[in-house]
């Protein structure tokens, strides 16, 4: 079962494709679904806005399925500063 990243990433793929997210999964070849330039655009657009992050361009070019995009988003999401709506790091113990 897909985690929640890899459930948005194809929720997303599906809807700037208009093609049913069923017949979608990691191991889908974004070639065989059809992803043009344009659809390319598109949905790096949308997934930065979902995560709120910023995918590098160099990044765009090693991307072939859609396990790849999971992969870089968990990536960059792993790398990027906390958001700040989220709840202070507890403080460390004073000796």
């Amino acid at each position: 079962m897909p985690d929640e990243v890899a459930e948005k990433v194809i929720a997303t793929l599906a809807s700037v494709k208009r093609i049913p997210a069923e017949g979608i999964t990691l191991q889908t070849d974004l070639q065989g679904l059809g992803i043009d330039s344009l659809d390319v655009f598109t949905l790096l657009f949308e997934l930065e806005n979902a995560f709120h992050i910023s995918i590098p361009d160099d990044d765009v070019r090693s991307i072939k399925t859609v396990g790849d995009i999971v992969g870089g988003i968990k990536k960059l999401l792993a790398a990027a500063p906390p958001s700040p709506d989220a709840p202070p790091a507890p403080a460390a113990p004073v000796n």
